[in-house]
């Protein structure tokens, strides 16, 4: 076992404590507070907790290359730059520009890059989440509040799991029966003996079961008290994308549905979607991190990268959207402001540089913004998706109307052109790239890519549809066109992380043999 499967007492040093009365995140000393009176009880579990959830947004989870490791943000953006829809203009500082060219693969022996930085990440969260898990039935406070922290941990250790398969693995189906990761329920520490990668298949039960126990705990707890807190609505949130992976069309359906109950819960108006993507107060999140103060990661951070305006890395290494995906936007849709057109002529840095992206913005030019992690149109979107392809046509066409109009007051024109039919229309490619929409289930998968461009990751999209993407078309904007790559094929090698060395170097039960093809 790794030295980076940490024990508990580094999440409590390392973090927090949120209160529910102010916003402001409070260090716990490592040695002011032990691993077992802190789960003593409760209040003290949440503790524990708010440490996980501070790692979230938190950078260092590489020896090297910290700039472009902070958490959920960055596994979301390098999902982005993996596929076809997002533009890394230029290489500037060099953060991300790798992941763009699909040149981190062969970094594995490095613990710089990304392949030991995204299992470094997620196997902390799963490591401090089983301490809590393993506590469970010692932990004291009310039964709502001891099923909220219960059902949190679960639903941490279900999310990080997921986020592992996906990257680490090719989707769920067709490759059930493939090597998934190492799975660990029990609390370790440094001298632990690692496990072996055991299936896709019992990945995904793990997960399952987790989700469905976090769901069960969170019915049954205290309301959200938190912003970044994980609730019942994160849960389903969770469950309605594990299920969407899994082709669980109903399940999908039901969850999605079920997330966007979240009480005061809203689809953004027209102005909140333009007001720059950096608060968790808009009315459509479900769940995010809430980022003051001393606990912004300021260059190590995802505005940094995205917002062209500061003088951050985001000045000279600009995230562009698709030329072809930019055209597909309609004129009178209020999402075309999220980016410039096509300029006559791009400053060498800043704004102006054609198809650039407006649509995340730094707050106040700080980089205490917010993070946000889900979004009721997330939801409503994979409800949709799933509605379509159970063959329920009108309430799928039902959902998207209420949608679309928000952002485009054209948009039922569109929507009604296209075939009601759950066949995804590919290009002359061989991918949905530069696809025209012509079915319904095309018209979903196109505003997907618009509307969460930039946040949930394009990758994993290209991977359950089991298509490959093309950034050679005419007329591209790409800066790496990846024009000798095999990126046209469906679930092509470097979709998928390699496995880090150092798990070779200290799980006996790894072998080389294991390695992800290079």
């Amino acid at each position: 076992m790794k030295k980076y499967i940490n024990a508990l007492v580094i999440a409590a040093g390392l973090m927090t404590g949120f209160t529910s009365c102010e916003d402001k995140l409070e260090t716990v000393p490592t040695d002011a507070v032990s691993g077992s009176v802190l789960l003593g009880n409760a209040e003290g579990t949440q503790i524990a907790l708010n440490g996980i959830y501070r790692m979230m947004y938190s950078s260092g989870w590489s020896d090297g290359n910290t700039h472009q490791n902070f958490g959920n943000m960055s596994t979301g953006l390098v999902g982005d730059l993996l596929g076809d829809d997002m533009n890394q203009n230029e290489q500037g500082s060099g953060w991300f520009y790798f992941d763009y060219r699909h040149n981190v693969n062969s970094r594995y022996s490095s613990k710089a890059w990304r392949s030991y930085a995204t299992w470094n990440y997620y196997y902390t969260l799963i490591s401090n989440a089983n301490y809590i898990l393993a506590a469970q039935n010692d932990i004291k406070g009310t039964e709502a509040k001891v099923n909220s922290v219960i059902g949190q941990a679960y639903a941490i250790r279900a999310y990080s799991y997921f986020y592992l398969i996906r990257m680490f693995q090719q989707t769920y189906i067709g490759n059930e029966s493939k090597p998934g990761v190492p799975l660990y329920t029990e609390p370790t520490a440094a001298g632990t003996e690692g496990k072996a990668r055991g299936t896709v298949q019992e990945t995904y039960d793990l997960i399952n079961d987790d989700i469905t126990a976090a769901i069960e705990y969170l019915k049954k707890a205290e309301p959200q008290a938190h912003p970044s807190h994980m609730d019942l609505y994160t849960a389903y949130g969770i469950k309605a994308n594990i299920a969407l992976t899994q082709n669980k069309w109903q399940e999908a359906a039901d969850a999605a549905k079920a997330a966007r109950l979240k009480p005061g819960l809203t689809l953004m108006t027209d102005k909140e979607l333009t007001s720059g993507f950096n608060s968790v107060a808009l009315g459509s999140v479900i769940w995010g991190a809430k980022i003051i103060g001393d606990q912004a990661t300021v260059y190590a951070s995802f505005g940094s990268h995205m917002d062209s305006s500061q003088d951050y890395y985001g000045k000279t290494s600009r995230k562009c959207i698709s030329a072809w995906l930019y055209e597909q936007i309609n004129t009178t849709d209020v999402r075309k402001k999220w980016w410039y057109g096509k300029l006559a002529a791009n400053n060498a840095t800043g704004t102006e540089c054609s198809y650039n992206q407006f649509k995340f913005t730094l707050a106040n030019s700080s980089t205490e913004s917010d993070y946000i992690f889900m979004r009721a149109e997330e939801m409503l979107l994979v409800e949709a998706e799933a509605l379509c392809r159970l063959g329920n046509y009108s309430g799928a066409k039902e959902l998207m109307l209420k949608f679309g109009v928000i952002r485009d007051k054209n948009y039922e024109a569109q929507l009604n052109s296209r075939a009601e039919s759950s066949t995804l229309t590919k290009d002359q490619y061989g991918t949905t790239t530069v696809a025209e929409p012509v079915t319904l289930l095309d018209e979903i998968i196109l505003q997907r890519r618009i509307e969460l461009w930039g946040e949930t990751g394009r990758i994993f999209d290209l991977l359950r549809l089991h298509v490959g993407f093309n950034r050679d078309y005419e007329g591209s904007n790409h800066s790496q066109k990846l024009v000798s790559s095999e990126t046209k094929q469906a679930g092509w090698k470097t979709f998928i992380l390699t496995i880090p060395q150092s798990e070779f170097d200290g799980n006996v039960n790894i072998s080389e043999e294991d390695q992800n093809p290079l």
